[in-house]
């Protein structure tokens, strides 16, 4: 450490101590629930997925044990605190649909459709994008939970998530970026989970039944998020760095597969969505150390080895424990779960339809 700035992980010990002495999970309230909801945040950014991990499934398991789960719950409280019990249910579900996406593990939150309401009356501008993002997140896992995909089920969670209202002028740029990028993400985890389910076409235009698809969504991201500071994407952690990750990546899988695909002098190409996004991702401080090494490694592959994607200055810390665990992904990891690649169905359904058509 250096100065005054303390480890992170020192912190984080000392809290475990204390619940440990209070031996909380024999008695468990909202304030321990909201304990291993933090830690788990705390604990992802240091790179400690497995603990990470962990701590979120207990924070779900005490939600539950406290039956924020059940309707008739929120007959028995306060109306703040009716509120205050359902931001936090609803906060665990986003939370627990996003990590278990990203990270491949399953899901165990549901939402009853008894439950109450969220009311957004007394903070409209802050809690109405918190209400956006928990409609995306139960729009894709009402969407992928059925055993069987159509074409109508894909443009219809596609429709679902455009018709998400658009932000105003009195959100923030913090909200902004949030449901922009978002938005976009899970139309592409949608589309990666139907690809090798439904009948894809090889239309060029932004039809997310079209193989083309994640060279059109990540147009939009950028076109959403070019006026935004870097300060407001890496605000919000390692999950947006994984997020424009995981677009990237497809667009360099779409290159890839399809070399040959050439656009007009004043368009901006896959090559040239591919170059901007990589290099938003070089501009992360600290962040996940795989990704760029993996990121330079596929515009090599596709003849891009002058670009030199920068890195500022990490300001993680190392702490005695990290080494025993796994960090946030390796290599190896992140081509498995991100890569098209790695999944011969889906490359076997990509493929035939670039034969077909192409």
């Amino acid at each position: 450490m250096d100065g005054d700035v303390l480890d992170p992980s020192v912190i984080l010990s000392e809290v475990e101590d204390l619940r440990r002495v209070h031996d909380y999970r024999e008695n468990p309230t909202l304030d321990h629930l909201s304990t291993s909801f933090f830690m788990h945040v705390a604990y992802i950014h240091l790179g400690r997925r497995t603990t990470s991990t962990l701590l979120l499934r207990e924070a779900i398991t005490i939600a539950y044990m406290l039956d924020l789960h059940r309707p008739s719950h929120y007959d028995e409280v306060s109306e703040p605190d009716r509120q205050g019990h359902l931001r936090m249910f609803w906060l665990l579900f986003i939370t627990e649909r996003a990590h278990a996406t990203q990270y491949d593990i399953p899901c165990i939150m549901s939402i009853d459709l008894a439950m109450p309401e969220l009311d957004t009356e007394k903070q409209p501008y802050v809690l109405s994008a918190f209400v956006m993002l928990c409609r995306m997140f139960r729009s894709f896992s009402d969407a992928s939970s059925g055993a069987r995909l159509t074409a109508n089920d894909l443009t219809l969670f596609n429709n679902q998530l455009l018709r998400i209202p658009t932000l105003t002028e009195h959100h923030n740029d913090l909200q902004k970026a949030d449901l922009s990028v978002t938005q976009q993400w899970l139309r592409l985890m949608f589309w990666k989970l139907a690809i090798n389910k439904v009948i894809m076409t090889a239309n060029t235009n932004d039809d997310i039944r079209s193989v083309f698809f994640p060279i059109s969504l990540a147009k939009d991201l950028l076109t959403n998020i070019s006026a935004m500071s870097i300060d407001t994407l890496e605000a919000h952690g390692p999950g947006m760095e994984l997020k424009l990750f995981e677009v990237t990546n497809s667009v360099a899988d779409m290159i890839s597969l399809n070399p040959r695909q050439t656009t007009s002098a004043l368009e901006i190409g896959p090559q040239d969505i591919l170059v901007h996004l990589a290099n938003i991702i070089g501009r992360f401080r600290g962040g996940n150390k795989t990704l760029l090494p993996l990121l330079q490694s596929r515009l090599s592959g596709i003849g891009l080895e002058s670009l030199i994607i920068p890195r500022i200055t990490d300001v993680t810390y190392d702490s005695p424990d990290t080494n025993r665990e796994k960090s946030s992904i390796d290599s190896n990891e992140v081509l498995a779960d991100h890569s098209l690649y790695n999944d011969s169905t889906v490359f076997s359904a990509i493929r035939a339809t670039f034969d077909e058509h192409c």
